[in-house]
């Protein structure tokens, strides 16, 4: 059973300041902690079911599984970050992650400019993953991508993507002006996204849900991307939200490079 002190520190792992410091984060909910221990996804330092959830799941021999605690629900809830608790939380180390200058200029890559939903920032690392993006640049006015929010909306995608917080301006000046790679950037005007002949590598840059691509990285944009509306009567919608627009562009960018 979880003691006092255990309650205390994963109850503490809700809170950005003290992940950090511990280097570990929270996996939430049968789904995806049913996927990390299937698919091998990563070691699990601790693993928090119910009685119920262990008799009905006999997966905890996995060698890849560090140490089973059997908790109550009422514990569970002390320490999970959902409305509803859910009956099984995996405890993980956070991942040592490099990115290598060469792959990046090799390859198609997402920068993220102060998005600050956990919500949005899970579902647009779950769609990069799913249109195979395997970097994801942020500066640290971003989300925390280990925030159980936003580990819950990756469904567990936040392991097969690499998240790096960087000086934005300072990386993405880097790379602006290579030859053969394009630092994109999403607008309200622009070329529609549909018209560009995307190259093979490059940064897509997606900026903040209300104010968009701020003015300081504006100048390493190469190329104004931006959706067009279906019709020309689209209703009274402003804009799209900022994991639908992901969606779409990389959707487009796929589409355009297997055409």
């Amino acid at each position: 059973m979880l003691s006092r002190n255990q309650i205390k520190y994963l109850g503490s792992l809700k809170i950005k300041k003290f992940r950090r410091t511990h280097k570990q984060f929270l996996a939430e909910g049968d789904k995806i902690v049913r996927d990390i221990i299937h698919n091998n996804l990563a070691d699990i330092c601790q693993l928090v079911a119910t009685p119920a959830w262990l008799a009905a799941n006999r997966l905890t021999a996995s060698p890849r599984i560090q140490e089973v605690i059997e908790a109550e629900l009422t514990d569970i809830s002390r320490i999970s970050s959902l409305e509803t608790p859910p009956p099984v939380i995996a405890v993980l180390d956070m991942p040592e992650v490099r990115f290598s200058p060469e792959e990046v200029s090799s390859s198609l890559s997402m920068a993220l400019d102060t998005i600050q939903d956990p919500g949005n920032l899970g579902t647009i690392i779950r769609t990069a993953d799913w249109f195979g993006i395997r970097n994801i640049f942020c500066n640290e006015a971003c989300a925390d991508c280990y925030n159980p929010k936003v580990v819950q909306a990756s469904m567990g995608a936040i392991l097969h993507v690499g998240i790096y917080y960087v000086d934005l301006t300072e990386f993405l000046a880097g790379f602006s002006g290579k030859p053969d790679f394009t630092v994109y950037g999403t607008y309200m005007d622009g070329i529609p996204v549909t018209s560009v002949t995307p190259a093979k590598q490059g940064i897509i840059v997606f900026g903040n849900e209300s104010r968009g691509i701020s003015a300081e990285i504006s100048p390493c944009i190469g190329q104004r991307l931006t959706i067009p509306p279906g019709t020309t009567e689209h209703g009274r919608v402003e804009s799209l939200n900022v994991s639908s627009a992901v969606a779409i562009v990389l959707n487009t960018f796929m589409a355009i490079k297997t055409a």
